[in-house]
């Protein structure tokens, strides 16, 4: 591995609520890392459980723990409260009920190191139901620079989490999560051109997602955040000179699940979500007969089809069913 003395500080942060039972775990497999240059910051987002205590004995034990109490504000609060403390050169996010192959972040600096990027990825194991987060396989090393990030992304070759890579300090200076709202990653994500020149991924798969799990808290939807990724959606759909079978899927995979985010309320009449489904309809219809070529969407799960056609005849009521269950989740297990 590479001596202690040539790695940079890596802080690594982690949002804490409701994760007494994964927390150890997770912890663990940060202690025991190969690069072991590291602090870990575990942000107690006012968890009511036992986490706080976990949190504090392991700061107790083992100096590279730092912990911060803060009353609840949600997932993306507590990463700005990590991201504010934070020494390192090098960022990493976990959540806490995930965790690391020993190797991953000495894989992950060697080739940030080797390719001079400012963002390497890996990719992840979904120890939960869904599985459809993994990106796709390369076959090896791949470096992008900024001008092919966007439709890398949409070709589900970079993924939209924050948690399966690492970055340099310099791509956060001046961000921070807009607070309270879902889905922050992936509109951290899109605006991933305006702040990396260079990104390397492997197809090492070295982080744990836990798809069954809910330790972050509720957060709410809002509009304009919405339009942002629908902003995206259609330049990438614009830009794209040919079918693509993975990108096609990869846009029909993703519009109809954005109805979860979307904010019906006496701020955001219903009359705009129905204007915003719509138009996400008629970019969703220019890919779909691509997207059903693809690789992604023969193995996808029934149900999954099942809903893209609806959303393919009826984006209105396919939109409804997925806000439905998105409501019904919230009010039993916590979402991500």
């Amino acid at each position: 591995g590479t001596a202690v003395t040539d790695q940079p500080l890596l802080s690594v942060i982690i949002p804490v609520y409701k994760a007494e039972r994964s927390l150890r775990r997770c912890v663990d497999s940060l202690l025991c890392q190969l690069y072991t240059n590291l602090e870990i910051w575990l942000v107690d987002d006012g968890s009511p459980d036992g986490s706080p205590a976990i949190c504090d004995d392991y700061a107790a034990r083992d100096r590279r723990v730092h912990v911060i109490h803060q009353p609840n504000q949600g997932a993306f609060a507590a990463r700005n409260a990590g991201l504010d403390a934070a020494g390192g050169a090098l960022i990493g996010f976990v959540d806490a009920d995930d965790w690391l192959e020993p190797n991953m972040y000495e894989t992950l600096y060697a080739l940030l190191r080797d390719t001079a990027a400012d963002i390497a990825q890996c990719e992840m194991v979904n120890d939960g139901a869904y599985q459809q987060m993994r990106s796709v396989t390369l076959g090896g090393p791949v470096t992008y620079r900024r001008e092919q990030l966007t439709e890398a992304m949409f070709r589900n070759e970079i993924s939209h989490n924050l948690m399966n890579k690492l970055y340099r300090a310099e791509i956060w200076k001046g961000f921070h999560f807009q607070e309270g709202l879902y889905h922050l990653d992936a509109a951290f994500m899109c605006r991933l051109p305006e702040r990396c020149a260079r990104l390397s991924r492997t197809d090492a798969a070295l982080y744990h997602y836990n798809t069954d799990g809910g330790s972050i808290t509720r957060g709410r939807r809002n509009m304009a955040h919405v339009r942002s990724m629908q902003n995206l959606f259609a330049a990438y759909s614009q830009a794209a000179e040919s079918a693509h079978p993975d990108g096609d899927f990869f846009v029909c995979r993703e519009i109809p699940s954005t109805g979860r985010l979307l904010p019906a309320s006496r701020a955001i009449p219903l009359p705009v979500c129905i204007r915003h489904i719509r138009c996400m309809h008629r970019i969703f219809k220019r890919h779909w007969p691509a997207a059903r070529t693809a690789e992604g969407y023969r193995t996808s799960p029934r149900a999954k089809k099942l809903l893209w056609h609806i959303y393919a005849c009826a984006p209105v009521t396919a939109t409804a069913l997925v806000y439905l269950r998105a409501r019904r989740q919230e009010h039993g297990p916590q979402l991500r």
